[in-house]
């Protein structure tokens, strides 16, 4: 059950703290930590405002010019040198990125700008666009070639990625995170920011005010931007936040309009351009959020109006905005927010036993740092949890270790990895439990206690390779991890082992296997609320087969079939899973969408299947 993931196309809620006593706890608001969905942020999802990661007093919002496509050093000296002169004016230092394709390493230019302040970061060796459309093995080898040759650089470290023509098209693909990002190199070099997907502002988040989101005529000021003779889906809406993707990248969605989707509406240069990407920054400022500019020097924003923006910032706004490269913003994450620790192992690029996750359910983000490193003999276990009347962090324990981050092998011989664990909420009142092999945990909103009873009821747990039952060799699990999920959205999530589904019961104090079996345990499953009825059903497709099952009741599971087959079938779903690795299908819009090498030339390069069709 590698992938197995949940999408909930529900009506978006308000905070709980918002919401009326009786309202119900989304049960499943914790399943992104174990899945890789680019695009799961909302309105409603837990904030990581700029007060809790940026570290300086008086700052609200953090500004990331990132400019695309660099080939030739001069003429982006040129085109950015005003830019550069007036962002020296403000602190000294030239805070601006550019994602690279090709430069000579050796280059004098890149030594003076990363003295000035910039950062050099990547954007694949010769800009494929799509992504896939040379196939993967090419895909791979022009992201890792770009960002070997970036580490190259003499006092230089790349950090961040942006995906080529994630402004214009369909570009960016689940896959390309599970199977190229979140990977290595092979010189084992790998970045920790992506900055590829389009977050929009619009009159549907009542925090910002009508003038900025709405133009003129009272229509939405945002939206208009993205391309009209194309369906295009890279987006996220009212959430202008950093946020986590398989656990090990940093998304710093870009704001629209980019000057690309700018000069394709209305024209190269056009000062309402200006006058739309200012509300968008005062929209920023409201939310306490990122504001990530994607431009070029292709003639479709001048330098100039790029320092007007900057101007309006500073006299507007004044110190609440600070100026970062991706680089800084990197540093201000491990340093304030994560307590120097990256969220990927500097060593190898692997879990570094990080976890954002909203504990007591307040609307911010609290920070779990759970790791051993017994070569250091070090141990951290830590939950911080936001104050948002102080802007301050409150610090606990946590119980137990997510990962252990040394590389010495067990005795039996297999590595250690990521440790059994899972956040999952059981109770109905929102807040976290936390489970492992061999004890459980709630949190009471201040402190994590002890609950063993969590784990009564369930079968015992065998470390594959020696037959050892019911035991944890240094907490490592070898063998299939249990998946929590609400299934039939009571706030409860239900769990998911070897096939088998068993429910929580609070009276009792146990698990309870119930009548009805996972109807395809090794499969490649996506939990999606197709119908609209607050429960998930199951939709999978690998190499081999695929199906599609509404989910009825607590007693028969997922009994209604709406269509099932075999690979080849005429009208088979494309493989969720391909061969065990992920096939870059997501949900948006009340549709399953895939992007990968075998879609390249399919309509918008993505391949979709309409859930409301589907359903028929």
């Amino acid at each position: 059950m590698r992938f197995l993931t949940i999408f909930c196309l529900l009506a978006t809620t308000l905070p709980l703290a918002a919401q009326p006593s009786a309202k119900k706890v989304d049960g499943n608001r914790l399943a992104y930590l174990d899945e890789l969905d680019p695009y799961y942020p909302h309105r409603d999802f837990p904030k990581l405002i700029t007060p809790q990661w940026v570290g300086e007093k008086d700052v609200e919002a953090v500004v990331v010019l990132a400019i695309d496509d660099m080939r030739d050093p001069k003429r982006y000296e040129t085109f950015l040198r005003p830019i550069l002169r007036r962002l020296k004016e403000i602190d000294g230092r030239a805070a601006l990125s550019i994602m690279t394709n090709q430069v000579d390493p050796k280059d004098p230019q890149l030594q003076t700008w990363l003295q000035e302040g910039l950062s050099l970061e990547c954007h694949t060796l010769d800009h494929p666009c799509p992504f896939f459309k040379g196939g993967f093995a090419k895909a791979k080898e022009t992201y890792d070639g770009c960002v070997d040759l970036m580490s190259s650089i003499p006092n230089n470290k790349p950090v961040a990625f942006r995906m080529p023509c994630c402004d214009s098209l369909n570009t960016p693909s689940p896959r390309f995170w599970a199977e190229i990002f979140n990977q290595t190199t092979s010189k084992g070099n790998f970045l920790s920011i992506d900055s590829s997907v389009f977050n929009v502002f619009t009159s549907a988040d009542p925090e910002l005010p009508r003038e900025l989101v709405l133009d003129d005529k009272g229509q939405e000021r945002f939206t208009r931007y993205f391309p009209t003779d194309r369906t295009f889906v890279n987006t996220i809406e009212n959430y202008p936040y950093p946020y986590v993707i398989g656990r090990l990248c940093w998304e710093f969605p870009c704001v629209t309009p980019s000057d690309w989707e700018a000069q394709s509406l209305q024209k190269p240069n056009n000062p309402n351009t200006v006058r739309d990407l200012k509300a968008a920054l005062d929209c920023v400022v409201v939310k306490k959020g990122v504001f990530c500019l994607v431009f070029h020097p292709h003639g479709w924003i001048r330098n100039d109006q790029v320092v007007e923006l900057i101007d309006h910032a500073v006299a507007k706004h004044g110190k609440k905005v600070k100026f970062l490269n991706f680089r800084e913003a990197q540093e201000r994450l491990d340093k304030s927010l994560l307590h120097t620790y990256p969220i990927r192992n500097p060593n190898n690029g692997k879990d570094n036993g990080i976890r954002l996750l909203d504990p007591t359910n307040n609307g911010f983000m609290g920070v779990v740092i759970s790791r051993e490193d017994s070569r250091k003999n070090e141990m951290t276990l830590k939950t911080y949890l936001w104050q948002s009347t102080s802007n301050t962090w409150h610090s606990t324990g946590f119980p137990s270790v997510l990962v252990s981050v040394d590389k010495s092998p067990t005795k039996n011989g297999l590595p250690p990895t990521v440790h059994y664990s899972s956040f999952c909420a059981l109770h109905g009142d929102g807040k976290v439990s936390l489970m492992t092999a061999v004890s459980g945990w709630n949190f009471n909103g201040k402190a994590w206690q002890e609950a063993p009873d969590l784990i009564r009821g369930l079968p015992a747990v065998v470390i594959a390779g020696n037959g050892a039952s019911g035991v944890r060799y240094r907490g490592v699990i070898y063998t299939d991890e249990p998946l929590l999920r609400d299934l039939d959205g009571d706030g409860r999530c239900e769990l998911i082992l070897h096939g088998e589904v068993y429910s929580w019961s609070d009276d009792k104090n146990t698990w309870r296997r119930l009548p009805f079996q996972f109807p395809e345990p090794e499969s490649d499953v996506r939990f999606v609320d197709l119908n609209n009825d607050g429960k998930l059903d199951m939709v999978f497709s690998n190499e081999k087969e695929y199906g599609v099952y509404l989910f009825t009741d607590m007693e028969k599971g997922w009994s209604k079939k709406v269509m099932a087959g075999k690979r080849g079938d005429k009208d088979a779903l494309p493989m969720i899973s391909r061969n065990g690795t992920n096939n870059g299908c997501w949900v948006h819009s009340g549709h399953l969408w895939w992007s990968n090498e075998d879609t390249v030339l399919l309509k918008d390069h993505v391949d979709r299947r309409s859930i409301e069709e589907m359903l028929k």
